[in-house]
């Protein structure tokens, strides 16, 4: 059996790894259950919220932004079509391609969600964080992203 040490540049960067990781799933489960009544999954949020309010629009695009593979996002945007959030239509910059928008149902849902994550789900995440804490999380973690390609 191979016994490992590592090195202390390496030791440092996991543990702050695996809590921004526990946090985003603890994040996933508080959105999954307070959505939930509204029949929409933390994944379908994510694209809605890309759409509506990041303005991306094809499905190539919004797959690159939430690391979702195209396979996914397809079966993602059928998904979303069916419950009637969103429509597809032509690209009319590629004959081959879609673009997808909100529906009315689709903007009325988001709204909703988006209300419930700043009632519920933000407090619930942060509860035990002052409001300073909070600035200063918000900062710490903006500062860990290269300026480029990174939008709050």
């Amino acid at each position: 059996m191979t016994s490992y040490t590592l090195n202390h540049a390496y030791a440092a960067a996991l543990p702050v790894g695996k809590l921004i990781h526990f946090v985003n799933q603890y994040k996933d489960r508080l959105l999954a259950e307070h959505l939930s009544p509204l029949d929409i999954t933390p994944a379908q949020i994510k694209v809605l919220m890309m759409i509506e309010v990041e303005k991306k629009h094809s499905p190539a695009e919004i797959s690159k932004a939430l690391s979702i593979d195209c396979g996914s996002m397809t079966r993602m945007i059928e998904r979303l079509v069916k419950k009637q959030l969103i429509v597809k239509l032509p690209n009319p910059n590629d004959k081959r391609g879609v673009l997808v928008t909100l529906t009315p149902q689709g903007i009325e849902v988001l709204d909703q969600c988006l209300d419930v994550i700043a009632k519920q789900v933000g407090p619930a995440l942060t509860g035990n964080l002052s409001s300073n804490e909070v600035e200063i999380l918000l900062d710490l973690l903006k500062r860990m992203l290269p300026e480029e390609g990174y939008t709050v």
